[in-house]
């Protein structure tokens, strides 16, 4: 399936509902071509993964973590540096 403009419209309208007025509470990196934020937005939870893996690169809203390791890489804890906020 091509990648096309119609498909980022309505990748860009689904994540808006949840993405918009969000509150980021963890970041978390279970290895080091993949990133999950967890989202809070009006009393639900949500979990943003974001994959840069070079055959799937995606981002998409999942139910579901995978397992973490026990020390956060550097970027990680960068970015939760930067976006969760108490």
């Amino acid at each position: 399936m091509a990648f096309d403009g119609l498909v980022n419209k309505a990748i860009i309208n689904e994540l808006k509902t949840v993405l918009i007025g969000a509150k980021v509470n963890k970041v978390l990196e279970p290895n080091k071509s993949e990133i999950v934020l967890e989202l809070y937005n009006e009393g639900e939870r949500y979990f943003l993964e974001i994959s840069l893996f070079p055959d799937t690169c995606r981002i998409s809203l999942t139910n579901h973590l995978k397992p973490n390791p026990q020390n956060a890489l550097n970027f990680c804890m960068l970015l939760r540096k930067h976006l969760v906020r108490f």
